[in-house]
């Protein structure tokens, strides 16, 4: 018992501590990478989209998708998306389909409304696979909800 309790602890202290942190910090040199190297206008090379600025509007974007996948599904998880129905993985599949697009709009809206930026409605084009996969999903069963927490429940023993 010993034993799996401090795996588990080691475990939620990579889950809470540095997964996010790493996700974070690639997530903002990334979208930095992306609209300093193809969206800065020609006449503008002055301007550069600044960490600070990718941070933050990455912070804008995944706090919608946390609360979504971290509290909002929480109330529908054990009763209808961890059930082996159609309304399960429906229902599962839509609250990751809403985070995850959520998160690519807000993050399409923080670079969009930077003056010295072109083409930002590229930022929007992850929808079209997005929406490919989630359809795909549904056609095949897949819960994504089921999937990652029996990934977790594994990963813990």
């Amino acid at each position: 018992m010993g034993s799996s309790c401090l795996g588990f602890s080691v475990l939620l202290d990579l889950d809470v501590c540095f997964f996010p942190l790493v996700r974070e910090v690639s997530s903002n040199y990334f979208f930095k990478f992306i609209s300093n190297k193809y969206l800065v206008k020609r006449q503008s090379r002055d301007y550069d989209v600044e960490w600070g600025y990718a941070f933050d509007v990455h912070l804008n974007a995944f706090y919608p998708l946390l609360v979504i996948l971290h509290f909002i599904q929480l109330f529908f998880i054990n009763h209808v998306i961890l059930t082996d129905t159609f309304i399960g993985y429906f229902v599962g599949n839509t609250l990751w389909l809403v985070a995850v697009g959520y998160y690519i709009y807000v993050t399409f809206l923080g670079y969009s409304a930077l003056p010295f930026l072109k083409n930002t409605v590229i930022l929007l084009y992850p929808f079209a696979p997005l929406i490919l996969l989630y359809g795909l999903s549904l056609a095949l069963g897949w819960n994504f909800t089921h999937t990652l927490c029996s990934f977790y429940k594994y990963r813990v023993k």
